[in-house]
């Protein structure tokens, strides 16, 4: 839930939002508090990431763990009443938008999972795609997943095992957006 900020009006030159997916019922809400406290002229930048990884080469099969793994994001989002869905058609500027802010620019960038893409800067960026999505799926997944959607503790270890494999397919040639 978000709750009004305490900040004074015009308290900042910048407001930086990182990777805060699903922790909010009500998006325009938490921009109309950061369009509040900015100062006239400052900036707002938002860096989220899609829930989805995806390939353009369809090497990740549509039925692949990540389609399973989304949709059960979709239905903790549905029954907690949070948006995992921020970067998805860019709903993030159609809110930025209502909650007052003019300028709006969107930059998406497709972030490689694991070292798959012959460029050595996006391998590395892919590397580390991988190493934080590894190493975050039982702090994303444990709590959600049993306490919303009731799933045994050895449930989320059989599906994030499953994740994990599907991260480590060096046949698949997956991104995120960012």
């Amino acid at each position: 839930m978000s709750k009004p900020w305490t900040y004074p009006d015009n308290s900042f030159d910048y407001i930086h939002i990182r990777y805060m997916i699903g922790c909010f019922k009500d998006w325009v809400a938490v921009y109309r508090e950061a369009y509040r406290c900015l100062k006239p002229g400052g900036w707002i930048e938002h860096m989220e990431v899609s829930s989805t990884i995806v390939s353009d080469d369809g090497s990740v099969p549509e039925d692949s763990i990540f389609r399973d793994w989304k949709q059960a994001f979709v239905e903790v989002g549905n029954k907690m009443g949070n948006i995992f869905e921020i970067v998805e058609d860019e709903k993030y500027r159609r809110w930025l938008q209502e909650a007052g802010f003019k300028n709006v620019e969107s930059k998406l960038f497709k972030t490689p999972v694991g070292s798959w893409p012959a460029d050595k800067t996006m391998k590395e960026i892919g590397q580390c795609n991988l190493m934080s999505l590894e190493m975050g799926l039982e702090g994303i997944g444990l709590l959600v997943l049993t306490s919303v959607l009731d799933w045994s503790f050895e449930e989320v270890q059989v599906f994030l095992a499953k994740v994990r494999a599907g991260l480590k397919n060096k046949s698949y040639h997956g991104y995120c957006l960012w």
